[in-house]
Formats: structure tokens, C-alpha cells, sequence
């Protein structure tokens, strides 16, 4: 129970930051965009062969993944049509609208069954995250950024301990 309690309060939080995040800006619809590949955008989170990466068209690894064990959408407050949340146990997938395709713009996981590529997941200890990452990805508060093309991975410490896993979308 306490572990959902946690996941549920860390998907708060990531539900908070991707709407301080989408609601700063974004690309306009009508521009249109291209869908990044992996070797562009930065960290990909990979579960059971399927690659998530950020601003990729969302139908592909939709169908991929199967259905959700529940699924939320809200009005866009940066786009032109709906934000929807995707959850899938161990993770959230969220995406928003572009023109007439819904495109990946968060993945946030929820419990040690899921990994980064890299091997961190929830419950890891801040030595294994600077082992891997290093200590000068720390943002001095409470978590490790890092940054790299189109993406944001963002791991978030509580007690010395990995709490939070959250891969979004850069957006300038």
C-alpha cells in the first residue's frame, strides 16, 4: 500500500510538472514537426523491446503495449486538443496532440520493475545513480537531470534513494 501511495504521489508530481512544462509553450501544431528517431532525441525508455521516445508518434507503441490498465485525457492547455495519460502499472505514458497524431511527451515510472537503460530504477541508492551518471548531473535539491537532445530524464531522490524516474520532452 505505502508503495502505491508513493507512485501515486510521484505521478502527482510528474502530472504537475508536465503541466507547468506543456503550459510554458510548445510548438504550435500548425508548424507541423517531424517524429525524432532515437539516435536524435535523447534518453529512450525501453519496456519489453518497446522504444519510447519522446515527441515519437504514440499510436505505434500504443498498439504495441496493449491495452492500458486505465487511461485519463484532458483538454491541452499548450496544444490544440487532448492530453492523455496511459497507465500501465509500472509506468505512465503520456502524450499530446499534434495536429491530427498524438505524440509521447512523459513517461514516468512507478516501481522497481522497470529500469532506465542504464539499470537505475525506483529504490536504487544515490551511489549506484552517480556510478552510472555522475555526481554533477545533481541539481542540488532533490534530484539528477539530465539532459540530452530532445530529452529530459529526470530522477528524483528521496531519503538517499530513487523515488521517481521521469522521462519528457524538451520543448523550447
Amino acid at each position: 500500500m505505502k508503495k502505491r501511495m508513493i507512485c501515486v504521489m510521484v505521478c502527482l508530481m510528474a502530472a504537475i510538472c508536465l503541466l507547468f512544462c506543456a503550459c510554458g509553450g510548445g510548438k504550435d501544431s500548425k508548424e507541423g514537426s517531424t517524429q525524432p528517431s532515437a539516435e536524435t532525441s535523447g534518453h529512450t525508455f525501453v519496456y519489453k523491446d518497446t522504444k519510447m521516445v519522446m515527441k515519437a508518434e504514440a499510436a505505434p507503441v500504443l498498439a504495441t503495449l496493449g491495452d492500458a490498465k486505465s487511461y485519463t485525457e484532458a483538454a491541452s492547455c499548450a496544444f490544440d486538443g487532448l492530453d492523455k495519460t496511459y497507465y500501465y502499472g509500472s509506468f505512465y505514458l503520456y502524450t499530446y496532440p499534434d495536429g491530427d497524431i498524438d505524440r509521447i511527451n512523459m513517461v514516468v515510472l512507478c516501481d522497481d520493475t522497470v529500469a532506465t537503460a542504464e539499470g537505475i530504477s525506483i529504490g536504487d541508492s544515490k551511489d549506484k545513480v552517480e556510478s552510472i551518471y555522475g555526481a554533477d548531473s545533481y541539481n542540488g535539491v532533490n534530484a539528477y537531470v539530465l539532459n540530452s537532445g530532445e530529452t529530459s530524464l529526470t530522477i528524483i531522490m528521496e531519503n538517499d534513494q530513487v523515488s521517481s524516474i521521469q522521462y519528457a520532452a524538451v520543448f523550447d
